[in-house]
């Protein structure tokens, strides 16, 4: 079934039982009276420990050890807990994506904004800029993929020029890490995915903007509280982990078996070492 008033969306993306032109609230308000109440609630019951024990498996991976590498999750869930009650996030396509959807505690006051129909690149800090620009007195935070940001690094120039309190936090991996994880998930060798990033905290500070470079996760909730606590615009490049992996919820055949052809592919140019990596970062290492 399908509401829609715009005729020509129906059936779009699927096919259709039922379809009804016509606005949701007016289609609700008829169906509403027929509809019959089901007190038997165990399908709500079953749905919720199905999340619980799936949450419990995401927590898992948001955690940090001295000295070892930042898994980009705990950088999501850090900020989570540290944001204001009515924050507006922002995020890049790609895996910054995939942390802010985990990660990101909502409460009804806080926003998400993304580029989720159109997938554009770079798209998290204009947006955060467009958002504080219409509200200069709340907390806008820019969820940005280290592919994104260097797309438009000049923004970082408008940040100053127009003393927007933007905290940009720059996940970090030297890598166009979502296509990286297509290309392995496809059965191919990645191909022009890696990044030489600069120190982006040294970029910003040359810019005027206060920015900290965070390597270690020991380091990493104190670095979030001084860039939010900051009164003006403020970066944050976290340094993560290049080899973290966005796992689905369920995995297909199709992915296991292209996963299985990189893995063959990569012992076999030599690059053996980049396979025992992934497997040390996303199964052994928790």
């Amino acid at each position: 079934m399908q509401v829609d008033i715009r005729p020509e969306n129906l059936g779009r993306r699927t096919s259709l039982d039922l379809a009804i032109i016509g606005d949701v609230k007016s289609t609700l308000r008829a169906l509403l009276p027929k509809l019959e109440d089901r007190p038997d609630s165990k399908h709500l019951q079953r749905c919720l420990v199905a999340y619980q024990k799936a949450r419990e498996g995401l927590d898992d991976l948001a955690t940090g050890k001295a000295g070892g590498k930042i898994h980009p999750q705990y950088v999501a869930r850090l900020l989570s807990e540290q944001a204001s009650d009515d924050t507006i996030f922002t995020f890049d396509v790609g895996t910054p994506t995939v942390w802010a959807a985990r990660y990101l505690e909502m409460n009804g006051k806080r926003r998400l904004i993304g580029s989720l129909v159109h997938g554009s690149m770079a798209n998290a800090l204009p947006q955060a800029i467009g958002a504080q620009t219409i509200d200069k007195g709340r907390q806008v935070i820019s969820m940005s993929g280290d592919g994104g940001f260097t797309m438009l690094m000049g923004d970082l120039l408008t940040l100053k020029q127009e003393n927007l309190s933007v905290k940009v936090i720059v996940f970090n991996n030297s890598s166009l890490g979502f296509v990286a994880m297509e290309m392995k998930a496809a059965g191919y060798i990645e191909t022009g995915t890696d990044l030489d990033n600069p120190d982006f905290a040294a970029v910003a500070r040359a810019a005027g903007i206060h920015a900290i470079r965070v390597e270690d996760p020991a380091e990493l909730a104190r670095g979030i509280e001084a860039v939010l606590r900051h009164p003006g615009p403020a970066l944050l490049d976290v340094v993560t982990n290049p080899q973290e992996l966005s796992i689905p919820p369920k995995i297909k055949a199709a992915q296991v078996m292209g996963l299985s052809l990189w893995a063959a592919k990569a012992v076999m140019s030599g690059r053996g070492d980049e396979l025992v990596d992934v497997a040390k970062s996303n199964f052994f290492s928790r």
